[in-house]
C-alpha cells in the first residue's frame, strides 16, 4: 500500500503544486474542484497505510474528487484531467479488489501503474501547467 500512497501522492502533489485563485467565470468551478482535490489529498497523506479501511476511504474520496475535476475541466485540458482521474480510479480499484499486504495487491497496483505509464507524466505536466495559468492568482 505504501507504493500506492506514494504514487498517488506524487501524481496529485505534482498536479496540484499550484493553488487556485479566481479564474474566468468558465473556469471558476474547475479551480474550486482542484482546490478541493488538493485538500482531500492533503488529508489522505495522514492516513496510515496499515489502516486498510481508511486507505480505501481516502482513495475513494480522492477518486471521486479527481473525477469531478475532470468533469469541470475546460475542453482544452479535459483529456489530460480525465486520464489522471482514470489513473486514480485504477489505483482505487486495485486496492478495493485486493487484501492489504498481499502479493495480489502489489501486482494489481503495479499493473495499474504500468497501464498508465506511457502518458501519465505528460498528462500531469499538461494539467499542472494549465492549473498554474488558469487558477493561480495574477501577480499584484
Amino acid at each position: 500500500m505504501t507504493s500506492a500512497n506514494q504514487s498517488l501522492s506524487a501524481v496529485l502533489v505534482i498536479t496540484l503544486l499550484f493553488g487556485c485563485g479566481t479564474g474566468p467565470d468558465s473556469t471558476t468551478t474547475f479551480c474550486e474542484a482542484v482546490t478541493e482535490l488538493k485538500d482531500i489529498d492533503g488529508l489522505s497523506l495522514e492516513v496510515s497505510p496499515s489502516d486498510d479501511a481508511a486507505v480505501r476511504g481516502a482513495l475513494a474520496q480522492t477518486a471521486a474528487q479527481a473525477a469531478r475535476v475532470a468533469r469541470e475541466a475546460p475542453l482544452e485540458i479535459q483529456a489530460d484531467a480525465e486520464f489522471v482521474a482514470a489513473f486514480v480510479l485504477a489505483l482505487t480499484n486495485a486496492v478495493n479488489d485486493t487484501e492489504v499486504g498481499t502479493l495480489e495487491r502489489s501486482a494489481a497496483l503495479g499493473a495499474a501503474q504500468q497501464q498508465f505509464e506511457g502518458q501519465l507524466a505528460e498528462s500531469v505536466e499538461n494539467l499542472s501547467a494549465f492549473i498554474a495559468r488558469t487558477c493561480s492568482p495574477a501577480p499584484s
